[in-house]
């Protein structure tokens, strides 16, 4: 078995989820209130605490702790955050915690105590237009952020003992014009990484110099067929996020999942509310396979089942979430579904 958490920030829940790891049903367990627009989730990595930030006023991040045996979550403690988060993770040891900022256009840093406890001091660190997402790679030597507004991708080097981050180079590595890179996936033996582009549908292959952390773009393969009959996108922000002035269907994708072997690679698309699967070659190269329509409406996360035979896909505008077979050659099946919250974005998954 495995357990999804899924957030919801319309009515502020939790909703915590059991997958049968066999058959891929999704069953409901329980929903909690998390707080005021709970929106980014994270995991520590040993699984025993779970972070969600609140986007009201102030933002503040709240953790759970995680049954070890049922995997249901009490709630510990708050604290504040450096602005409000539309991206957090930890990094590969649990010892920071990381935010992307998209109205405040900053990357954040706070260490994590012993007890897996936020702390309260804050390090930012100004990132250009409208940030959405920051990692550590799979050493937990180097941070990367995607900067969706300026078309950057930026790289640091984790200074684990001073609690800061130092910049590679010039400190950023740029992509096409529109292109609006917004959230990465690491392959599993740390050489590369790939970034999805909101408004072009395509995902950005980049190589990791192994010694410096330096990147440098190796590919880029569109995701969005012609059939999907849709416009190169814009960039949005919470007063028109949905763009309802402007009819023209647009790309507007969100999600970057691999599948555990990295041999399967899927973004998911909005406007369209589907996904589009990646075959991943030598040398981080990608080969569009197929896109993939979605019952859940609007899909801004998706996860992948930790033994890689699952898709869970939440959907804004959807009142359930849904579990997909994934097939070897990268065709999925919807296999089950369960009630959501209001609009269910966040997707974390543990086995």
């Amino acid at each position: 078995m495995s357990y999804a958490y899924i957030s919801s920030p319309n009515d502020g829940l939790i909703t915590h989820y059991l997958l049968n790891d066999d058959t891929g049903e999704l069953s409901l367990v329980e929903q909690l209130e998390a707080g005021e627009k709970v929106n980014a989730l994270a995991l520590s990595p040993d699984g025993s605490t779970l972070y969600g930030a609140l986007r009201g006023q102030p933002p503040q991040v709240v953790s759970f702790s995680v049954d070890a045996g049922s995997g249901k979550l009490t709630r510990r403690a708050e604290a504040p955050l450096g602005a409000g988060l539309s991206y957090m993770a930890t990094d590969r040891q649990g010892r920071f915690l990381f935010g992307a900022s998209y109205g405040e256009d900053v990357v954040t840093l706070q260490p994590i105590d012993d007890e897996l406890q936020v702390l309260e001091s804050i390090r930012k660190y100004p990132s250009g237009l409208h940030a959405h997402s920051v990692r550590t790679d799979p050493s937990n030597r180097f941070v990367y952020a995607c900067v969706l507004g300026v078309d950057r991708v930026l790289q640091f080097t984790l200074d684990a003992q001073a609690g800061g981050l130092r910049p590679i180079g010039e400190g950023f590595v740029t992509v096409g014009d529109n292109t609006g890179p917004r959230h990465m996936a690491f392959s599993e033996d740390g050489r590369y990484m790939f970034v999805v582009g909101e408004m072009s549908g395509t995902v950005i292959s980049f190589a990791i110099d192994a010694q410096t952390g330096a990147l440098s773009q190796v590919g880029v393969e569109s995701g969005i067929p012609a059939s999907l009959n849709l416009s190169e996108g814009l960039v949005r922000d919470s007063r028109n996020n949905n763009l309802a002035d402007d009819p023209t269907p647009r790309v507007w994708c969100a999600d970057i999942r691999l599948v555990p072997g990295g041999k399967l690679l899927y973004i998911t698309e909005r406007t369209t509310s589907s996904v589009s699967v990646f075959e991943v070659a030598e040398g981080g190269q990608l080969k569009y396979r197929d896109n993939h329509k979605l019952e859940e409406k609007q899909p801004r996360n998706i996860a992948i089942s930790p033994n890689g035979q699952w898709l869970i896909a939440s959907g804004e505008l959807s009142k359930v979430v849904g579990s997909y077979r994934i097939h070897p050659d990268g065709n999925i099946a919807r296999v089950s579904q369960a009630p959501s919250g209001d609009g269910a974005l966040w997707i974390e998954m543990l086995a």
